[in-house]
């Protein structure tokens, strides 16, 4: 979000005359628009990555000093921890220096409905200082009053009438991300970055659409997306020869053992497939053997242009060379797997995956049914 978009009435689940707001993220929202300037606070980004994280809000206060927003739909007891853990890293990240007098002390602000009794303990004995916020949310005849209080004084702070909202907003609540996502992010160029979060994005949309559970699944710097252990959907993650972002999806594919067998659907199967993306297009798609991502796999235009020799096992011309090494240009898969013309997008390509995954999900049902389905 900027400071620029156009705001969205929040969502609320109502609970007799109290409500709560339907996900984080309406909270989000609603906190960026609506309450930071309340406050006195300039909103200067929502969802920023760092080392230890991801931060709900930064903004600016009324001395140019940095101020992190860390926002809880819940009680939640690890809050400071984690607040303190992007104070940690913002402190030698600095980021939006040429906004921020880093002379000035960094403020820290959290955001809950409620916090636990103890939390009062642990603010005696910590030497950062916060400001911690509750609220309520109240119904009314016209729609919701918000309310926002200093936790410590209970002084009310702010009260904020919410008209209700007209068009459902997004309900799309995405779990934290992994540490090896966000280290990810840290080693992307900024075009890398919206493509990892938008591959993210949209896996987790189309999951819970269906209502179908994914699974994250880090290790290393790899992330890997699936639905169970046999079933993978997408893996994103750094590769050294390179030094990029490298995305892997699972799409259908036919390995053969002549070109005279291409055709014969008794030979499609579902295969590891590595992208390669220029501005957002998928230029080059390469069949990844037996899911190893050690052997090096290259384009026409990386030999031709001398970063990497032909492989070795690169013997056959033709089609049958994008078995033994080479990535075929994504006009010639989409023709091989006979599929009708489609964008070359990165977002086609992780639907393909999905849509995929989904045909395989309900063929797995469809002959689960068949085997426990009783012989009258």
């Amino acid at each position: 979000m900027t400071n620029q978009d156009s705001p969205i009435l929040p969502r609320f689940r109502i609970y007799g005359g109290s409500a709560e707001f339907e996900t984080e993220r309406h909270l989000e929202w609603f906190f960026w628009y609506t309450v930071l300037p309340k406050i006195g606070l300039k909103p200067l980004k929502s969802q920023h990555t760092c080392r230890e994280g991801i931060c709900d809000i930064l903004a600016k206060g009324n001395q140019n000093q940095l101020v992190i927003v860390e926002l809880k739909n819940v009680e939640d007891s690890h809050v400071i921890e984690q607040i303190t853990a992007y104070f940690d890293a913002l402190i030698e990240e600095k980021p939006f220096s040429e906004q921020i007098d880093y002379t000035k002390s960094i403020e820290l602000y959290t955001v809950c409905p409620t916090y636990r009794n103890r939390t009062v303990t642990t603010l005696k004995h910590h030497k950062l200082k916060f400001t911690l916020f509750s609220y309520a949310v109240k119904s009314s005849n016209q729609g919701f009053i918000f309310t926002l209080y200093e936790w410590l004084t209970n002084i009310e702070i702010a009260k904020i009438d919410i008209p209700i909202a007209v068009e459902i907003a997004p309900t799309l609540n995405l779990p934290d991300p992994p540490k090896a996502f966000v280290n990810l992010l840290g080693n992307c160029s900024e075009c890398e970055k919206i493509w990892a979060i938008e591959i993210r994005d949209q896996i987790y949309q189309f999951a819970q659409s269906l209502n179908y559970k994914i699974y994250e699944k880090p290790y290393g710097k790899w992330v890997r997306f699936e639905r169970n252990k046999q079933n993978p959907i997408a893996e994103i993650g750094w590769e050294n020869k390179r030094e990029s972002l490298v995305v892997y999806l699972w799409l259908p594919f036919m390995t053969v053992n002549g070109q005279c067998n291409m055709r014969r659907d008794s030979y499609k199967r579902t295969a590891m497939m590595r992208l390669w993306i220029d501005d957002g297009i998928v230029r080059y798609v390469g069949y990844i053997e037996n899911q190893r991502k050690s052997w090096l796999v290259v384009t026409d235009e990386e030999i031709q242009k001398g970063k990497f020799t032909k492989p070795v096992k690169l013997q056959r011309k033709g089609l049958s060379a994008y078995w033994k090494g080479l990535a075929m240009p994504t006009d010639i898969y989409l023709d091989l797997m006979g599929f009708t013309p489609r964008s070359h997008s990165l977002n086609s390509f992780v639907e393909l995956s999905l849509e995929h995954s989904l045909q395989r999900l309900t063929k797995s049902r469809q002959k689960t049914i068949i085997e426990v389905e009783p012989d009258f």
